[in-house]
């Protein structure tokens, strides 16, 4: 009798650690969406380290001394709609950049 009460509650214990290790909240499941989110923020940070590059390099092109004009030229043009005098502007019912 006793041995029999022996595997029943090794038995259950055995379940409670394998319910644990699939289900709980350090098991399988939470360790798939752990890897999933972990390879979003990977993502997410190589995107981020390209902008870093990105408005790095724009700073160098407009720090004091160094500006340069071209790229000045592009930025007016492109956030502030500047044009010169003598251009010719066409209005197109797409949405611009400079609204």
């Amino acid at each position: 009798m006793r041995s029999r009460f022996e595997a029943v509650g090794l038995s259950l214990l055995v379940l409670y650690f394998a319910y644990h290790a699939f289900a709980g909240e350090k098991g399988l499941g939470r360790w798939s969406d752990a890897q999933l989110e972990l390879e979003d923020r990977k993502a997410e940070l190589v995107r981020l380290e390209a902008e870093i590059t990105r408005l790095r390099t724009d700073i160098r092109r407009l720090t004091p001394g160094s500006v340069d004009p071209d790229f000045v030229e592009a930025m007016a043009r492109d956030k502030l709609a500047f044009v010169y005098p003598n251009e010719i502007v066409l209005l197109t019912s797409e949405p611009s950049s400079a609204n």
